[in-house]
């Protein structure tokens, strides 16, 4: 009687174990560039609702501005001297260096959360090598973020 060649249930569970090892790390390799990415801006949209409640609800004028390096929280200050935007301070993680939006460098912010809702509806692009998050934020102060291409 001869007998056949094949392979067993054993060697057949032990390949695929080891393509499902190779292909989790090859999945988890390919998205960790843009991780940071997403995690920073994921963090920086609950900032941004938490500072239009703020000024919502405490009758401030805030505002989020550009400033060449990573996004920064700014608050009209009348006081001392000239009035003007001060720089709220910031609890976030550094800023990744490749994650850049589409306006410029200003000293006055793009957006204007005010005690009445957002001072004008605002639109913005965040990009960096692996793709690219659009941000809109509407009269009410709502913001919807899309993932584009």
């Amino acid at each position: 009687m001869q007998r056949s060649r094949g392979f067993s249930l054993l060697e057949m569970l032990v390949v695929l174990l080891i393509v499902g090892l190779f292909s989790a790390l090859g999945v988890a390799y390919l998205d960790a560039g843009q991780a940071p990415m997403r995690q920073a801006l994921a963090q920086l949209a609950s900032e941004a609702r938490s500072q239009a409640a703020q000024a919502r609800h405490a009758g401030q004028l805030l505002g989020l501005r550009w400033n060449g390096r990573s996004p920064e929280f700014v608050r009209w200050q009348v006081g001392r001297g000239a009035p003007g935007w001060q720089v709220a301070p910031s609890r976030g993680a550094p800023w990744p260096a490749g994650l850049q939006p589409d306006w410029p460098v200003s000293r006055e912010p793009q957006v204007m959360f005010t005690p009445s809702g957002l001072a004008r509806p605002v639109s913005l692009t965040w990009r960096w090598a692996e793709g690219r998050q659009r941000w809109q934020w509407q009269a009410d102060n709502t913001l919807h973020i899309a993932t584009l291409p």
